[in-house]
């Protein structure tokens, strides 16, 4: 159970059948290993229960354990928002820079026909292309990771 790269290569290399007896073996790994989690966070918080309820009574015991096991509930789920909401932000800033981008393009793409009729302009765009590409490509450090 190496983890996702040895599972990636040996399915690029072809061996399929390898790869599907690996994933049912981890399969059955991961749901042994989840049943023994689960039995220890349910004991774990009977033992609490008991605890509190020796301390407290049992009433108050049980009260307060599910108190904490809402408040937990209710924290799990504003991470979850916050992220989402993250998450959410990042997609409209990404649409509205792809929108951008894509008029753009179509303002330069409506150039065009203007360009291509205009000698001294075609002329223009011509060295202004091979400019930039030459300093694209002879650039100290260029690299595509500058976007």
């Amino acid at each position: 159970m190496g983890g996702l790269g040895p599972i990636l290569a040996s399915l690029a290399a072809g061996n399929a059948a390898a790869f599907a007896h690996r994933m049912k073996r981890n399969a059955v790994v991961y749901a042994v290993i989840l049943l023994f989690v689960l039995t220890a966070y349910v004991l774990a918080v009977a033992a609490l229960a008991i605890y509190l309820g020796q301390m407290w009574g049992m009433p108050i015991g049980l009260l307060v354990v599910a108190a904490g096991a809402l408040v937990l509930a209710v924290f799990i789920y504003l991470c979850v928002m916050l992220a989402d909401r993250a998450a959410e932000q990042r997609r409209r800033q990404a649409a509205a820079a792809d929108t951008q981008r894509a008029m753009m393009v179509t303002a330069a793409l409506t150039a065009v026909p203007a360009i291509i009729k205009s000698r001294p302009l075609m002329a223009v765009a011509v060295a202004s292309g091979v400019a930039f590409l030459a300093t694209k490509v002879l650039a100290p450090g260029s690299s595509s990771s500058d976007d």
